[in-house]
C-alpha cells in the first residue's frame, strides 16, 4: 500500500479540542452510518481501539489485506497500524478508543502483552472464549455515560482489563518457568499494579515491598537491573506521566492538577515537574497543546 494513508484521531477529525480525550467510546453505527458504512484506510499514532461486534458482519483492513468478520467478534487495533472496515448495514457493537500510554506498564509490560499489543487482532466466538472482555467493553461505555462517582477511574481500570482478557483470549500467556528472571518479572508487574493503583498517595518504597514481599533494597536492585530505575524513579515516572495528561487533555489549572495527584503544595509540583520533565508545568502545557493543534 504505497498510497498515502491520513493519520486521523479517530475518523477524520481534527485533534479533540474538548480537553478531556483520553477514553472515547460510541456505538459502531454512530460513525459508521456517517460514512456510508465504510471506514477507509487510515491510522491513529496515539491511540488503540478495541471493537465487539454483537451483530452483523464486514470486513477489517490490517495492512494490505481484508479479513471477514461476523457478529460476537472482538477486534483490537494497535496504535500506528494502516485499519479501515467495511461494515454491513444491520452492523451492530461499541469501538472503544484510549490513548496508547494505556498500554504502557510502570517498569514494563509483560513481554508476552507487548507481543500481543503490537499485531491486529480478530478474536471470534467472543461470547465464549472473551467474556470478561466484552463485559469490560460495555461497563466503561456504561461508566463513560453516566455520572459516578469515581467513574473515569473505574474506567480506567476497566481499559487494563480489557486489554489483559483479550490478550489471554488470543492465547498469550506466561509461560511458567522456574527461572529468577520470570519470577524477577513477575515482581514488576505486581509492583507496577501496585504504583499505578497508589502513585497519588505518594507511599514509600517500603510500602510497595511489603506488598511484593522482599525488602525495599531487594526490590530496588530488581528495579535497576530490569528497567535501569530505582523504585523511587518508577513512582515519579507514574505521577509524571498522569500530570502531562492532565496538562494536555484537560483545561484543569495547575493546582488542580498538583492537588489530584497528592501534591498538597502546588509549588512543590511544579519543582517536582520541572526537574523531572525539564520544564515547568505551563511551558510544556504550550508547547504540546500547539504540537497537537489544541
Amino acid at each position: 500500500m504505497n498510497r498515502y494513508v491520513p493519520t486521523y484521531q479517530l475518523y477524520g477529525e481534527e485533534i479533540e479540542r474538548e480537553g478531556r480525550f483520553w477514553l472515547h467510546c460510541e456505538t459502531i453505527p454512530e460513525r459508521s452510518r456517517l460514512h456510508d458504512w465504510e471506514i477507509r484506510p487510515h491510522r491513529h499514532e496515539a491511540f488503540f481501539q478495541m471493537l465487539h461486534i454483537s451483530d452483523g458482519t464486514g470486513e477489517f483492513l490490517a495492512g494490505d489485506a481484508y479479513r471477514a468478520f461476523r457478529a460476537d467478534t472482538l477486534i483490537f487495533v494497535p496504535p500506528g497500524i494502516v485499519h479501515g472496515f467495511r461494515f454491513s448495514r444491520d452492523i451492530g457493537g461499541l469501538v472503544v478508543t484510549a490513548l496508547r500510554e494505556r498500554l504502557d506498564v510502570p517498569g514494563g509490560a509483560s513481554p508476552h502483552l507487548a507481543a500481543f499489543a503490537a499485531e491486529p487482532r480478530i478474536i471470534e466466538d467472543a461470547e465464549a472464549r472473551a467474556r470478561l472482555a466484552v463485559d469490560s467493553l460495555h461497563r466503561i461505555a456504561a461508566e463513560i455515560a453516566g455520572h459516578g462517582i469515581g467513574r473515569m477511574m473505574l474506567a480506567e481500570a476497566l481499559v487494563t482489563a480489557a486489554v489483559i482478557d483479550l490478550a489471554r483470549a488470543s492465547g498469550a500467556r506466561a509461560e511458567q518457568s522456574p527461572d529468577p528472571e520470570d519470577r524477577d518479572q513477575q515482581r514488576l508487574e505486581r509492583l507496577a499494579s501496585l504504583i499505578n493503583a497508589h502513585f497519588r498517595e505518594h507511599r514509600p518504597a517500603a510500602f510497595y515491598a511489603e506488598r511484593v514481599g522482599m525488602s525495599a533494597a531487594h526490590l530496588n536492585r530488581i528495579a535497576r537491573a530490569r528497567t535501569g530505575r530505582s523504585l523511587q524513579e518508577l513512582i515519579a515516572a507514574r505521577l509524571l506521566e498522569e500530570a502531562r495528561r492532565n496538562l494536555v487533555f484537560t483545561f484543569l489549572p495547575a493546582q488542580s492538577i498538583a492537588h489530584d495527584l497528592g501534591f498538597s503544595d502546588p509549588a512543590y509540583f511544579s519543582r517536582f515537574f520541572s526537574r523531572h520533565a525539564g520544564e515547568s508545568p505551563s511551558a510544556y502545557r504550550a508547547r504540546e497543546r500547539a504540537r497537537l493543534r489544541f
